[in-house]
């Protein structure tokens, strides 16, 4: 594979993220700052710069003899992943002001039909996905929360990725999943919205981790 010279690193992570979430790199695999350089055609800095990501993501993990190998990354860290995302999402909910959500509900709308476009021309589009949640978080104005969300984000976007083409027959009722939050949000009934949105991010898990099991079991790697 030849990486572009543009954000090298993070090239280089996103490549090795998604490579470790299809099992291509086994757990307890080592990887080689050497070899991966070689096969990336890159220069060891990004590779180290992205192994240290990953090692913060528990993806690799660094033994006591220097070796970074693979780490594990199953189902039950997908779970793991979708809990923190809830509780971080719902309570960002109980935080957005009336003044921030009418300044910016228009964009949540937005970011829907942008997904429905992209959808009724068979495309998924990912990144109006995240910036839909990434905006409901960044309506809090809450660095903290702002900043755990965005510690998440690359696994998740990862994670959506890879499993794009599985979940394609559920990708109309994705969309309505986030226009009745919206809906809810814009008539005051906060409750109801945290709800819809677990409820989402539930479904989306359970999902996620079927696909995954699809593609690491079934024979669909390659």
């Amino acid at each position: 594979m030849n990486i572009g010279k543009m954000h090298v690193s993070e090239q280089v992570l996103a490549y090795l993220r998604k490579e470790i979430m299809l099992n291509r790199y086994k757990e307890g695999e080592h990887l080689k700052e050497s070899q991966l350089s070689s096969e990336l055609n890159v220069s060891r800095g990004p590779i180290r710069e992205a192994l240290s990501k990953l090692e913060a993501e528990r993806l690799v993990k660094r033994l006591s003899n220097g070796r970074t190998v693979v780490g594990k990354f199953d189902i039950e860290d997908i779970r793991n992943l979708y809990d923190s995302r809830i509780l971080l999402e719902k309570h960002a909910l109980t935080q957005i002001s009336p003044e921030a959500l009418e300044k910016d509900k228009h964009l949540l709308y937005l970011y829907i039909q942008q997904m429905q476009d992209s959808f009724d021309n068979q495309i998924r589009n990912v990144d109006a996905d995240m910036e839909f949640h990434a905006l409901l978080v960044g309506m809090t104005s809450n660095q903290s929360l702002i900043q755990l969300w965005h510690s998440l984000n690359g696994m998740i976007q990862t994670l959506i990725e890879v499993t794009s083409t599985i979940l394609e027959s559920r990708q109309q009722e994705i969309i309505e999943e986030h226009l009745v939050v919206v809906d809810a949000l814009a008539i005051g009934e906060v409750e109801k919205a945290q709800e819809l949105l677990a409820q989402h991010l539930k479904s989306a898990s359970d999902h996620y981790c079927q696909a995954v099991m699809e593609l690491n079991l079934g024979g669909k790697i390659g």
